[in-house]
């Protein structure tokens, strides 16, 4: 492979921010030399994402004092004085999410592993068609219309832009596959009107993912192969007790960034400068999430609120597993979430009363004004809300493929969380999505909160210069931002006891203990760049990690690194339990939050008060300092 020099500009494009990225050669190494955000252009008035990547570099050259732009352009290649770019790498989550259709043997096995295989990219699953489903319908009467005529009724309307097809172990019978195979002829070519406004079917045809018995491959493709477009990969579900979904997502991963990707507004002439072909942030940040699970040998959990779909990747050594939702998000992706959960379910992470109504009319709001940043804390708090049941919605389609009570390391990152006006808001939204359990030999849980989107920026450039992609994951990621270290005390017992006692040795500095009680957090700060000694004496029938109830933990001396928060206690007990009286249940939250220093006070009593401008992070290394909690009077 050639040597790669010159500086990189990479775009990651989403539903609603745009955010472009330099980095360049720093004493030998590529690090971050600018960030920058902007609105993306893909609607109307402007109607092309290039647009609003173009305003973001310009943003980065006045902060660098570099001239990356000349002539509405982008400066390519990368001029001796540092101005321009060599090479341009585009990722993107804004092309929305890929009609699905499952067509399968059994709900409960062939259907239900295409579900869990759907999560790998942008997917919109609008039906499942299963022939199970149908059983008990032979007695209908000669008039009446069968199940089968329905769904295909129904399908027509729909027009997937991909079937997937799936049943049948291996050595088993292929009859129910075939006549699976026959159902899918029949809706398999798109439709279409000609230019006299007639109907006629489209030349084109459907892409189906054929992921059955492989016995029944042949037949399959006889039936189908003069209407559809047909690909066939591993069995989905080989054996009753094994599935195999790699070959399935590899190939929707594929489909979508070769179907769907080129349909967003602009993306194809900037995949003329890219590079690399343009990619998916959703692929990337898979990319990256196994990367730091086999390289540190840890159980690894990213996460990623975005406007139009919500993602949670899970890897550890040998073992990772993609759970995106393409129609759960916080701004797009809120009518589906208020559906699925409902608006009660959304409001009750609120610190304060506000009915149910006037949660309806924001949230609809949002959606229709995607671009409006948070008027007031109020506004904040229902963000992080939102966040918090995309997150809640997401995990527990991952908790149906895998434990995650083992996760000793937290990457979170997304609009919402990586703007949080405080870093404890920012901590409580995962910690109330997520509910960490910490049951690992390493039950200290490291968090980290990517607020520029590194993780994105790295899993981008991965590829293309993989010496880049560590060295700015060492050196820009992983001290950009510590959040907090986390442990889990795992046992109940009433209010008012205490669950705990918490030493903190600080290297140079004083000592610090405390009682932390049942059902509530605790913080001992420990700034970014200082170390400590960690002791924690937990009471009886209260234990961490794996280790016995009652059971003494200590850290090594200087293990415990500092952070935005240092170290975070949460004693609220597993599964987390919200107060049925919503009064309590406010002045739980409030105190929740008052713990991780984002307020000075309870939140119900000053509800209604502008917060704090936002700040935006636009230099080549950050970190967050101690932040002032949120007043009454200062908000």
């Amino acid at each position: 492979m050639a040597e790669i020099t010159g500086a990189m500009l990479i775009a990651e494009i989403g539903s609603v921010i745009t955010r472009v990225t330099l980095i360049d050669e720093v004493e030998g190494d590529y690090r971050m030399i600018g960030h920058a955000e902007t609105n993306t252009t893909a609607e109307p008035p402007f109607g092309n994402v290039f647009y609003g990547l173009l305003e973001a570099t310009r943003q980065i050259g006045k902060m660098t004092g570099r001239q990356l732009v000349q002539d509405n352009q982008l400066l390519m290649p990368q001029k001796s004085t540092y101005d321009g770019v060599s090479h341009l790498l585009v990722v993107t989550s804004a092309a929305g999410a890929m009609r699905m259709v499952i067509t399968a043997i059994a709900s409960d096995v062939s259907a239900h592993h295409a579900l869990h295989a759907s999560h790998a990219t942008y997917t919109n699953v609008i039906q499942v068609l299963t022939l199970d489903a149908s059983s008990g319908q032979s007695g209908l009467a000669p008039t009446q219309r069968s199940w089968i005529d329905d769904q295909i009724d129904q399908l027509l309307q729909i027009e997937p832009e991909v079937i997937v097809l799936a049943g049948g172990l291996e050595g088993g019978a292929v009859e129910a596959v075939t006549r699976l195979a026959h159902i899918v002829r029949l809706i398999a070519t798109k439709s279409g009107v000609d230019v006299n406004g007639q109907y006629q079917p489209e030349v084109t045809a459907r892409p189906v993912i054929y992921a059955g018995n492989s016995a029944a491959r042949e037949a399959v493709s006889e039936i189908l192969h003069e209407r559809a477009e047909v690909v066939h990969v591993a069995n989905l579900c080989p054996a009753l007790d094994r599935a195999d979904l790699a070959p399935t997502q590899q190939e929707l991963a594929k489909l979508y960034e070769r179907k769907i990707l080129p349909s967003l507004a602009g993306l194809t002439n900037l995949q003329r400068l890219s590079d690399v072909p343009v990619r998916t942030v959703c692929a990337v940040q898979g990319v990256m999430t196994r990367f730091l699970a086999e390289r540190t040998g840890r159980s690894v959990l990213t996460l990623d609120t975005g406007a139009a779909a919500t993602a949670a990747f899970y890897a550890s050594p040998g073992h990772f597993i993609p759970t995106v939702l393409g129609t759960i998000g916080t701004v797009y992706g809120l009518p589906e979430l208020m559906a699925t959960q409902g608006v009660a379910t959304l409001a009750r992470w609120l610190p304060f009363a506000i009915a149910t109504s006037d949660v309806s009319e924001q949230l609809l709001n949002r959606t229709l004004r995607p671009y409006l940043l948070p008027a007031s804390r109020d506004d904040v708090y229902l963000a992080h809300a939102i966040a918090c049941e995309a997150l809640r919605t997401t995990l527990a389609k991952l908790r149906e493929q895998t434990s995650l009570d083992a996760v000793d390391w937290i990457i979170a990152g997304g609009g919402i969380l990586a703007h949080a006006p405080q870093p404890g808001l920012a901590l409580l939204t995962i910690l109330d999505a997520l509910e960490p359990m910490g049951t690992s030999d390493q039950p200290i849980i490291d968090v980290h909160l990517d607020t520029l989107g590194l993780l994105v920026t790295a899993g981008a450039i991965a590829e293309f210069n993989p010496e880049a992609a560590l060295t700015l994951v060492d050196h820009d990621l992983l001290s950009n931002v510590p959040l907090a270290r986390v442990v889990t005390l795992l046992g109940e017992g009433p209010s008012d006891t205490v669950a705990a006692e918490v030493e903190l040795k600080v290297v140079g500095g004083g000592t610090e203990r405390i009682e932390v009680k049942h059902g509530t957090l605790a913080r001992l700060p420990l700034p970014q760049g200082r170390y400590g000694q960690l002791t924690i004496r937990p009471a009886a029938g209260v234990r961490i990690g794996l280790l016995e109830p009652g059971e003494t933990i200590a850290s090594d001396g200087g293990e415990i690194a500092g952070s935005a928060l240092g170290v975070v206690i949460d004693a609220r007990g597993r599964p987390l339990r919200l107060a049925d009286d919503p009064h309590a249940r406010h002045e739980q939250i409030s105190a929740w939050l008052i713990a991780l220093n984002v307020e000075r006070d309870p939140v119900a009593a000053t509800s209604g008060l502008p917060s704090k401008p936002e700040a935006v992070t636009t230099v080549a290394e950050t970190t967050i300092e101690e932040a002032p909690p949120v007043s009454a009077e200062e908000a």
